[in-house]
């Protein structure tokens, strides 16, 4: 099989799952408090916790990827996940829902990495970027066109309907398994590898870099959490400034991921890529946080829409160098195992990050904003000294490549 037919395989097959994520997660708090009679309380702590515990498998499925080959692993993962799914229609306590929500979040976790890793082992490296790219932006629309569909589920709001929505969420699981055992098998590290298991960990330069850059992934959370509280609460900017945003936010990406992405590919603007991310995402947060002060509307606006674009371009930049800085940094034997670890970081910060920013937005107001700006700064100032050790430290290069700051 050609290379463009395995991209299209891989790129309709995130299409469709995204398209069920994009149903599930604009519906899912509705439909397990409504429908399934959990308390809001309950609700938030069982998908907290079931979140956290579930993002510590993505490290031995990634080793089990590298193991059986990740294109089997990835199959498996998917269609469990379509089983769990259907799990949620039986959800009826505290207790079940915990069980339910911390299956579904290990085997999604730990397919993020699996994911990375088949790319890696099927596609050429000057177009992997590309391809990891593109399968976001397709991610980013067939998720709108989910959500959609849950507007008119949550319209209708009637059991069978909620019903129906969750089976098909769980069929696009089923189709997208399908499709990837359409593309060509990926062979397993031999047994007798002398380098085999817990490479990445050990690895720890590695573990650092995927560490403190995770934190920039907190820019999702300042979309989701922080800004639809801040303009409520905190500005005269209109309500529905923050639904604009999110809309911005997709068409952004839409446009200019394939771009950045291809511009990121090397180690030396991977970094570079890194520093300008938390240097856009630091700007945002000043804006944000400026956005407090003027006390018109329009004004407010302005403001906000400003910290929108630095927002946008951070977001950006971020995905491109967590690409770059995981894929060059790795081994390729172990490719699975170094991308379970890049997936069980940012899932760490993607758990916590909606709780510590709503704390820094409701408690401190514009001075959370600055100390969040702070911490972006933070975590994007290291990313040279810990590549230089990455690469140092990497098992399969006795003399590391330098790398230019400029």
């Amino acid at each position: 099989m050609d290379e463009a037919a395995v991209t299209r395989k891989l790129l309709y097959g995130q299409a469709i799952t995204s398209l069920g994520d994009g149903l599930w997660f604009s519906m899912w708090a509705i439909f397990l408090t409504r429908i399934q009679h959990i308390s809001p309380q309950a609700m938030g702590l069982a998908i907290g916790l079931g979140g956290a515990i579930g993002l510590l498998a993505a490290t031995p499925l990634g080793i089990l990827a590298d193991r059986r080959g990740p294109r089997g692993v990835l199959a498996v993962l998917t269609a469990s996940r379509g089983v769990i799914m259907i799990g949620y229609i039986w959800v009826d306590s505290f207790w079940t829902l915990l069980v339910i929500a911390t299956f579904f979040a290990a085997t999604q976790s730990s397919a993020a990495g699996v994911r990375v890793a088949l790319i890696h082992h099927l596609i050429t490296p000057h177009r992997r970027m590309r391809v990891l790219a593109l399968s976001r932006v397709v991610q980013h629309i067939a998720y709108a066109a989910g959500a959609g569909l849950a507007a008119a589920t949550l319209t209708v709001g009637t059991r069978p309907v909620f019903l129906g929505a969750v089976l098909l969420n769980s069929i696009s699981f089923f189709a997208t398994a399908w499709l990837t055992l359409l593309v060509p098998a990926t062979p397993p590290i031999p047994r007798a590898h002398p380098q085999r298991g817990l490479q990445a960990v050990r690895h720890l330069p590695f573990v650092a870099i995927m560490a403190t850059t995770a934190v920039l992934a907190m820019c999702w959370a300042m979309l989701s959490s922080g800004l639809p509280l801040w303009v409520l609460n905190d500005t005269a900017a209109p309500r529905w400034t923050s639904a604009v945003a999110v809309v911005a936010s997709s068409l952004g990406i839409a446009l200019f991921q394939v771009t950045v992405s291809e511009r990121a590919t090397r180690l030396v603007t991977a970094v570079r890529a890194t520093r300008w991310s938390g240097l856009a995402l630091a700007a945002a947060c000043g804006l944000f946080a400026l956005s407090a002060w003027p006390t018109t509307g329009g004004l407010a606006l302005l403001v906000l829409g400003l910290g929108m674009l630095a927002h946008i371009t951070g977001e950006l930049f971020y995905v491109a160098a967590r690409w770059g800085l995981s894929l060059k940094l790795m081994t390729k034997d172990a490719a699975g195992e170094y991308q379970g670890i890049a997936a069980t970081t940012e899932a760490s910060i993607q758990a916590l990050g909606p709780a510590l920013i709503t704390l820094l937005i409701t408690d401190l107001h514009a001075a959370g904003w600055l100390i969040l700006g702070v911490l972006m700064l933070g975590a994007a100032a290291p990313a040279t000294t810990l590549t230089r050790k990455a690469l140092r430290g990497k098992p399969t290069r006795r003399t590391p490549p330098t790398i230019r700051t400029g």
